[in-house]
């Protein structure tokens, strides 16, 4: 099993890293292009690095993939390019804080690699692509046997074997 290891990232300063990009590209990301885009960024940096770069799981939903907490930092947007950074709560204060997007260098430009790379696809493009057949998404929505589908974990271990696979097909730059 790969475990996410203490240098993963939280989901929403990797979502806040794509987000100041597409702004700086004057890119229009909606919560389903993001995460998507952020599903893409994870599944090939479990297939070149062998780690999770997200610390939190990835849920089959019925349009694709979602790491839940970016989702609720995002769902307010619908359709609609987000505007705003994901925050979390600061327990102790009870106060929301933004999620600053420290990532290192190296995951910076592998990230913005993939970024470029998904970017001009809309969001329902990218959600297409997580539903090809045999994908992890696909079978955890769709099992030969019926097993339930809302908020179902997708295995990083599938995540990766299928990237893997998908090395010849997508670049990523």
């Amino acid at each position: 099993m790969i475990a996410a290891p203490s240098h993963a990232y939280d989901a929403r300063a990797v979502a806040n890293f794509i987000l100041d990009r597409a702004d700086e590209d004057d890119v229009a990301l909606t919560q389903l292009s993001l995460l998507k885009i952020l599903y893409f960024a994870h599944g090939w940096y479990l297939a070149e690095r062998g780690q999770p770069l997200l610390s939190q799981p990835i849920e089959a939903w019925k349009y694709g993939p979602v790491v839940k907490v970016v989702r609720d930092a995002f769902k307010e947007f619908g359709n609609r390019r987000i505007t705003t950074r994901a925050e979390r709560l600061i327990l102790r204060t009870g106060e929301l804080q933004i999620v600053t997007p420290d990532l290192r260098p190296a995951d910076a430009d592998f990230v913005n690699g993939v970024y470029q790379s998904y970017c001009h696809h809309d969001g329902w493009t990218l959600s297409e692509m997580t539903h090809e057949k045999d994908s992890p998404w696909c079978k955890i929505w769709n099992p030969s046997t019926p097993i339930g589908s809302l908020g179902l974990r997708i295995r990083n271990e599938d995540i990766r074997s299928h990237f893997l696979g998908l090395a010849n097909r997508f670049s990523i730059q």
